[in-house]
């Protein structure tokens, strides 16, 4: 029988999965030692011709999920156990290519590190760096991306009732909001203003198109960090008269972004791949379909 192994930010989103699936959620002891070390053991680890589900997204404590997530990873690959990870949030997934000369190509890192540990293959829910949804490589691994972006939609037009239109941020979304009908893209406008000699500071405007006024708008995207393109969106939407309602599949919400998303627009929704006071839709069903395709193939 396949097994679930949960991370410890996304054990309420594993016990969902767990609960639809049918299968077993198995205990994993976790502690830190007080050198900061980090300690892992997984309860009856006799997985020899299992596939074993480890559900785990890597925000927030970045660095500190990411070495819980290889250490899990590695003791059911020592115990003879099919490593499949599913990773609703990706972390360095904005470190995709390398930039400048001497930098570390981090996702690719990973990539490496995910396959040392014995890692079979890997789901991702609306991974940054690959918006197509399917199977791809990642560096080598075999790999799924699957989208939120029907889901919270959905929700969206259930919720808030009557004729809601969708709105991505800017062209990077037009991918994440491919298979929506009617999308609306905003267009975002930068303008050089100075330079200080260590960085080069823009100023942006966001440009809406003609006709979309006085409508109950949803600004959708996949990803809200600081939340200053929502923002900016939100602002120059509602300049227009519009409602606006805010989503996005993950939300890192960094600093006091969530409060301020708050202060411009009618309601922030987000997935529980990051779990917050936003986390409203649950991306459970989608996971489960993915692991029983998997486990029953």
């Amino acid at each position: 029988m396949a097994k679930i192994i949960a991370g410890s930010n996304t054990l309420k989103l594993a016990e969902k999965v767990s609960g639809i699936t049918g299968l077993p959620l198995i205990n994993k002891t976790l502690k830190k030692f007080p050198d900061g070390e980090t300690y892992v053991k997984l309860e009856g680890a006799d997985f020899k011709g299992e596939d074993v589900f480890i559900i785990h997204s890597l925000y927030p404590d970045v660095n500190e999920n990411l070495v819980e997530l290889l250490l899990t990873a590695d003791a059911v690959n020592e115990h003879e156990g099919t490593v499949h990870l599913v990773i609703p949030y990706i972390a360095y997934a904005r470190q995709d290519k390398v930039f400048e000369s001497g930098e570390a190509f981090s996702l690719k890192t990973l990539a490496k590190i995910f396959r040392s540990v014995g890692t079979q293959n890997i789901l991702f829910v609306d991974s940054h760096f690959h918006r197509k949804t399917g199977d791809f490589v990642f560096f080598g691994v075999p790999a799924r991306n699957i989208s939120a972006a029907g889901l919270l939609s959905e929700y969206a037009q259930k919720s808030i009732g009557g004729d809601l239109t969708v709105v991505g941020p800017d062209e990077g979304s037009k991918n994440f909001l491919k298979d929506i009908e009617g999308v609306i893209t905003l267009k975002k406008n930068k303008r050089f203003i100075e330079s200080n000699g260590k960085e080069m500071r823009y100023e942006t405007s966001t440009e809406v198109p003609e006709g979309l006024e006085n409508k109950n708008v949803l600004i959708l995207d996949d990803m809200i960090s600081s939340g200053e393109t929502m923002k900016s969106s939100a602002i120059a939407l509602k300049a227009r008269k519009n409602t606006v309602y805010i989503a996005c599949t993950h939300g890192l919400f960094t600093k006091d972004s969530l409060q301020k998303l708050g202060e411009h627009c009618n309601r922030v929704i987000c997935t529980d791949t990051v779990e917050s006071r936003a986390s409203i839709v649950s991306v459970s069903g989608l996971i489960a379909d993915e692991i029983r395709k998997i486990s029953c193939g």
